[in-house]
């Protein structure tokens, strides 16, 4: 149903939302920040999402079930001695995460499967939008991290607390506060770093008059209807997010990773086709940004994940994918290593695909799939994927019989995230996952321990 701010937070005590909605909104800088147990300021995250579906089958391959073999998947199924080894005897990665299985070997990698939602939608725009929103069913136009974001950070004070770096604007970052997008930092600044051109434009060139520039322009306040709101804020955060950049010296042409990490580029390739670039240009951007400045959330996305046909196996279309994730994790970690106690890199992809090979040597939409959390604080391990939880025939365990079902509820992994690495509240966690308290009891929503 088609659902705008007024009419869902109107909808609480229905059950659409369960939980307390009011404070949705309140100010940005609500008191529940400052309370005791409050957000460390210092915490900082990278959401990618791996857009598409991606198969969680042969991510993080559950060998302990022997539907797990080659009459289910002819020309998908990696060998055993293939995979890279996760120490559960159940579960292990596929050989395209060797840079990721170096992140686990470090004990920084929580490796979760079957994730999903109950009721999940197989329509990619729709699940999308869920994960997004963190309100399944919902076509709510503003995103669960945004939310953390007004909630907890202090946009005055830092309008680059945040940052959406992707080609367009990503669902999670949209709300009625202005949030900055950067696809490219190159691109995002007014000149070369220090330029005249760019110290006239932000107002700030030798000798300029006060109240001249992008800042002066801006920087009055008016009486016309709506102008402050809109334009002049958007102005005044533009400007600070850019004065922000060239004050910390965040320059692409100049950054030299730290601790032998790399991002791949048309100049060194390391193996990586030029369509992986652009994800690696701004994995870079988001690492500069996070190591140099005060930004405290950043997102970006990476596409193609829907491998309908011709999907491969060991090589082909997901292993390409795979290899950026898992060699920009990697290198996240020892670029950041200086505040990687302070990172966390969450992975998220909208649903799963079917257990069973389709006839174009692909995969189809399904349920449940994996997630990935890496960073220094993280209790490092498999979660849902060992003989505990996982039975043998689980790989069918959905009533159609054709997918991987859930067992965590996606929302249940975030609050843990939120809660374990920002040291959020339970009000702020209902604000950010609405109806999230009234999830107590529901095994889907317990706390896998992924973090301390």
């Amino acid at each position: 149903m088609k659902l705008d701010r007024r009419r869902f937070l109107g909808l609480g005590a229905s059950g659409v939302a369960l939980g307390m909605l009011g404070p949705v909104l309140r100010s940005p800088f609500a008191s529940s920040l400052f309370a005791a147990g409050g957000p460390l300021p210092a915490k900082k995250m990278l959401v990618i999402f791996m857009r598409g579906g991606n198969d969680g089958v042969n991510t993080v391959i559950p060998y302990g079930d022997p539907e797990y073999n080659d009459t289910n998947r002819p020309s998908l199924f990696i060998p055993d001695v293939d995979a890279l080894d996760l120490g559960n005897g159940f579960a292990k990665l596929h050989p395209a995460l060797s840079a990721l299985h170096d992140v686990h070997l470090a004990g920084d990698l929580a490796t979760i499967h079957r994730v999903a939602y109950a009721g999940q939608s197989r329509s990619h725009f729709d699940s999308q939008h869920f994960w997004e929103n963190a309100i399944p069913g919902s076509d709510l136009e503003e995103g669960w991290l945004y939310r953390h974001i007004v909630e907890t950070l202090d946009l005055q004070a830092n309008p680059l607390a945040a940052a959406s770096i992707s080609s367009q604007l990503m669902l999670l970052f949209k709300g009625s506060t202005i949030i900055p997008h950067i696809p490219s930092i190159a691109n995002y600044r007014l000149g070369a770093p220090g330029s005249p051109e760019s110290a006239k434009l932000l107002g700030n060139a030798p000798g300029m008059q006060p109240g001249r520039g992008l800042m002066g322009w801006y920087g009055q306040a008016s009486n016309q209807v709506g102008y402050d709101e809109l334009v002049r804020n958007t102005g005044l955060a533009l400007g600070s997010s850019l004065t922000t950049l060239e004050a910390a010296g965040v320059d692409p042409a100049t950054y030299i990773p730290e601790n032998g990490a790399t991002y791949p580029d048309v100049d060194n390739p390391e193996g990586f086709a030029a369509a992986a670039f652009p994800f690696f240009e701004q994995l870079r951007d988001a690492a500069m940004l996070l190591k140099l400045t005060d930004l405290q959330i950043a997102g970006l996305e990476i596409s193609s994940f829907d491998t309908h046909n011709a999907q491969g196996a060991g090589n082909g279309a997901q292993a390409n994918l795979l290899a950026q994730i898992g060699h920009g994790i990697r290198s996240l970690s020892l670029d950041l290593q200086s505040i990687w106690n302070d990172v966390l890199v969450v992975t998220v992809s909208e649903f799963g695909r079917t257990s069973e090979e389709n006839g174009s040597n692909g995969t189809d939409h399904g349920e449940a799939s994996c997630m990935f959390v890496a960073g220094g604080s993280v209790n490092g391990g498999v979660y849902n994927c060992d003989a505990t939880t996982w039975a043998a025939g689980d790989m069918f365990s959905t009533p159609n019989g054709r997918y991987v079902s859930h067992l965590t509820d996606f929302r249940g992994v975030l609050a843990e995230c939120l809660a374990g690495h920002f040291g959020i509240g339970a009000t702020t966690l209902d604000v950010v996952i609405p109806g999230y308290s009234g999830q107590a009891g529901n095994p889907t929503f317990a706390s896998l321990g992924i973090l301390p």
